[in-house]
């Protein structure tokens, strides 16, 4: 499968935009205007056709609302967002990401997230808005070592 879609980071004429892809996905809005910055938006031509974006707690990220529009779903959108945000964190010098999802368990462990409970977050990420509280307690939580040896 093909993915033709390039990449840019958000600006902050992309909130709008940003904030109606997560509403659409019932994804939280709280957090992203202040981690704009981490916020990629994948461009098919002109047209925007998913978000998804890193929250930078010291050495750590939260990957967070990785979402397709619903019409161009099944074309390797979300895969190719997934690993450029990836690719980013370990270009920025991230040690790791980690995630919650209440929905795609099963779609990040291709990029080698695997599960973990919450008791083993670094207390750094604590201070994100999706775990005081937005994201349920149900939501499954995931890590990604990005550099070699590091476990947390």
């Amino acid at each position: 499968m093909r993915c033709d879609v390039t990449f840019r980071q958000a600006t902050a004429e992309d909130l709008t935009v940003i904030e109606t892809f997560l509403r659409t996905a019932a994804l939280p809005l709280e957090g992203v205007e202040a981690h704009l910055s981490g916020f990629v938006l994948a461009l098919r031509g002109q047209e925007v056709v998913g978000v998804a974006g890193t929250e930078r707690y010291g050495a750590h990220g939260l990957l967070r609302s990785v979402t397709v529009r619903v019409d161009q779903r099944g074309q390797g959108t979300g895969q190719a967002l997934t690993s450029e945000l990836i690719r980013r964190a370990r270009d920025a010098g991230l040690s790791s990401l980690f995630l919650l999802t209440t929905t795609a368990e099963r779609f990040f462990p291709m990029f080698g997230f695997v599960p973990i409970t919450r008791e083993d977050l670094p207390p750094g990420l604590l201070a994100s808005r999706e775990l005081q509280g937005v994201c349920p307690a149900s939501a499954v939580v995931m890590h990604l070592a990005l550099q070699a040896g590091v476990l947390r």
